[in-house]
């Protein structure tokens, strides 16, 4: 298993917890600088995925500093409100600040929770995202089932997750991105050395395009498949229960 601090024996949740407390402050502009301004189109992406099915009640895994969850409620008019679930508080905290200057706060509200174990009951909400945050899950199909039975009947799971290009060419200028110069980036811009070493690593290491469509499957979900976005970077996975909708063709307008 893939942790961030490697002389640590404490659980990878515990050492994930730690690590994003760490960096909260400067998560959000690390994010911009890494991904060259991506993750904004890649995040769009996936709502517009979302949007036909039209969810009310929606549960943001993953929350971090709550980006998507903000994304959510100002994209989709049928969203009444989304819960932002995460284990790192300063995260949470740093996103509270951001939803109440933008008076969403009646909107989203966050919770500390594990995404393996929640104290949600079944059937709860009509879509789950997570963005940019399955790879940092302990135990990935046990997350799935999790959010399968909370999910209702309808629901639908949208997962925003970077990943490895398959053309070989696109990959071997990614290494050379991913594994010199964002972990130095990291140590320039963070005080914790170790966190954005661990990224590439955590995306080597988490299940990729198949492999996650398979996991989603299992858990419950009748209908999985992903889109990978160019240059392979990042890969969107859809899990539904309801009919399938078409993918749309084109993005929400910025």
């Amino acid at each position: 298993m893939i942790t961030p601090y490697k002389d640590s024996d404490e659980p990878k949740v515990d050492q994930i917890r730690k690590m994003f407390n760490r960096i909260a402050p400067k998560y959000d502009r690390l994010n911009r600088i890494i991904s060259l301004g991506l993750d904004r189109s890649w995040r769009r992406r996936a709502l517009h995925l979302l949007a036909p099915y039209q969810p009310k009640e929606v549960l943001d895994v993953a929350t971090g500093t709550g980006d998507l969850a903000i994304e959510l409620v100002q994209t989709i008019p049928s969203i009444t409100h989304v819960t932002g679930i995460d284990i790192s508080e300063e995260m949470m905290r740093i996103g509270g600040e951001k939803v109440r200057m933008l008076g969403l706060d009646r909107k989203i509200d966050f919770l500390r929770q594990d995404s393996t174990a929640t104290d949600f009951t079944e059937a709860t909400f009509d879509a789950a995202t997570i963005g940019f945050g399955i790879r940092n899950f302990s135990d990935i199909p046990a997350a799935a089932r999790e959010l399968h039975r909370i999910l209702r009947p309808s629901g639908v799971l949208i997962i925003v997750e970077l990943s490895e290009p398959t053309n070989p060419i696109l990959h071997l200028g990614y290494k050379l991105y991913a594994g010199h110069i964002v972990p130095l980036i990291g140590r320039l811009m963070t005080e914790d050395k170790d966190a954005y070493s661990y990224l590439p690593q955590s995306i080597k290491a988490v299940p990729q395009r198949e492999q996650m469509v398979e996991i989603l499957k299992e858990a419950g979900f009748r209908e999985a498949f992903y889109e990978s976005i160019f240059p392979g970077s990042c890969t969107i996975y859809v899990g539904i229960n309801a009919a399938p909708i078409p993918f749309p063709t084109e993005d929400i307008a910025e």
